[in-house]
Protein backbone atom coordinates (compact mmCIF):
# COMPACT_ATOMS: atom_id res chain seq x y z
CA UNK A 1 0.00 0.00 0.00
CA UNK A 2 1.33 3.69 -1.08
CA UNK A 3 1.93 5.58 1.86
CA UNK A 4 -0.73 8.75 2.26
CA UNK A 5 0.40 12.50 1.09
CA UNK A 6 0.21 13.68 4.66
CA UNK A 7 2.67 10.77 5.91
CA UNK A 8 4.98 11.51 3.13
CA UNK A 9 4.95 15.41 3.90
CA UNK A 10 5.38 14.39 8.17
CA UNK A 11 8.15 12.11 6.95
CA UNK A 12 10.30 13.69 4.59
CA UNK A 13 9.10 17.46 3.36
CA UNK A 14 8.30 18.67 7.03
CA UNK A 15 12.25 17.56 8.93
CA UNK A 16 13.96 19.44 6.07
CA UNK A 17 11.48 22.42 6.39
CA UNK A 18 12.64 22.71 9.63
CA UNK A 19 15.97 22.15 9.29
CA UNK A 20 16.49 24.79 7.27
CA UNK A 21 14.72 26.83 9.56
CA UNK A 22 16.95 25.59 12.24
CA UNK A 23 19.58 26.56 9.83
CA UNK A 24 18.91 30.26 8.98
CA UNK A 25 17.65 30.92 12.43
CA UNK A 26 20.63 29.96 14.55
CA UNK A 27 23.43 31.22 11.60
CA UNK A 28 21.72 34.22 10.09
CA UNK A 29 19.82 35.76 12.83
CA UNK A 30 21.80 34.55 16.19
CA UNK A 31 18.97 32.34 17.97
CA UNK A 32 20.60 29.51 20.25
CA UNK A 33 19.82 26.07 19.27
CA UNK A 34 18.10 25.72 22.52
CA UNK A 35 15.63 28.76 21.27
CA UNK A 36 15.18 27.40 17.94
CA UNK A 37 14.60 23.74 19.51
CA UNK A 38 11.61 25.48 22.17
CA UNK A 39 9.81 27.09 18.88
CA UNK A 40 9.83 24.74 16.25
CA UNK A 41 9.03 21.76 19.31
CA UNK A 42 11.56 19.77 18.93
CA UNK A 43 15.33 18.97 20.73
CA UNK A 44 18.18 20.55 21.05
CA UNK A 45 20.36 17.68 19.74
CA UNK A 46 17.70 17.49 17.15
CA UNK A 47 18.56 21.45 15.98
CA UNK A 48 21.85 20.32 16.70
CA UNK A 49 21.84 17.35 13.77
CA UNK A 50 19.75 19.70 11.79
CA UNK A 51 23.16 22.40 11.39
CA UNK A 52 25.29 19.30 10.81
CA UNK A 53 23.29 17.73 7.73
CA UNK A 54 22.24 14.65 9.90
CA UNK A 55 18.98 14.60 9.36
CA UNK A 56 16.47 17.05 7.50
CA UNK A 57 17.45 16.39 4.17
CA UNK A 58 14.98 16.42 1.53
CA UNK A 59 14.28 12.52 0.31
CA UNK A 60 11.18 12.99 -1.77
CA UNK A 61 10.37 15.13 -5.02
CA UNK A 62 7.16 16.31 -4.05
CA UNK A 63 8.48 19.58 -3.89
CA UNK A 64 11.39 21.12 -5.18
CA UNK A 65 14.69 22.43 -3.08
CA UNK A 66 14.18 25.96 -4.17
CA UNK A 67 10.74 26.39 -3.08
CA UNK A 68 11.45 24.67 0.09
CA UNK A 69 14.24 26.95 0.67
CA UNK A 70 12.15 30.29 -0.26
CA UNK A 71 9.46 29.17 2.74
CA UNK A 72 11.97 28.23 4.87
CA UNK A 73 13.35 31.92 4.13
CA UNK A 74 10.32 33.47 4.77
CA UNK A 75 9.06 31.91 7.70
CA UNK A 76 12.66 32.39 9.59
CA UNK A 77 12.72 36.14 8.88
CA UNK A 78 9.27 36.03 10.28
CA UNK A 79 9.87 33.92 13.58
CA UNK A 80 13.11 36.28 13.41
CA UNK A 81 11.28 40.24 13.66
CA UNK A 82 8.94 38.49 15.89
CA UNK A 83 5.72 38.30 13.71
CA UNK A 84 5.44 34.69 13.55
CA UNK A 85 4.51 32.45 17.40
CA UNK A 86 4.75 29.07 17.63
CA UNK A 87 0.67 28.46 16.70
CA UNK A 88 1.15 31.29 13.80
CA UNK A 89 4.87 28.64 12.35
CA UNK A 90 1.63 25.40 12.54
CA UNK A 91 -1.18 27.20 10.49
CA UNK A 92 1.98 28.99 7.89
CA UNK A 93 3.58 24.93 7.42
CA UNK A 94 -0.39 23.25 7.25
CA UNK A 95 -0.57 26.21 4.65
CA UNK A 96 2.72 24.71 2.41
CA UNK A 97 1.81 21.75 3.13
CA UNK A 98 -1.84 22.18 1.82
CA UNK A 99 -0.37 23.84 -1.32
CA UNK A 100 2.15 21.33 -1.84
CA UNK A 101 -0.54 18.26 -1.68
CA UNK A 102 -2.73 20.58 -3.82
CA UNK A 103 0.14 21.16 -6.33
CA UNK A 104 0.71 17.31 -6.78
CA UNK A 105 -3.35 16.61 -7.10
CA UNK A 106 -2.97 15.10 -4.21
CA UNK A 107 -6.58 14.58 -1.69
Amino acid sequence: MDRLPCEVIARSVLPALRALIARKLVRDHGFTQANVAGFLGVTQATISHYLANKRGKLTVDICEPEELELVANEIAVKIAHGNLDPDGLRKEICKFCLKLKKKQGLP
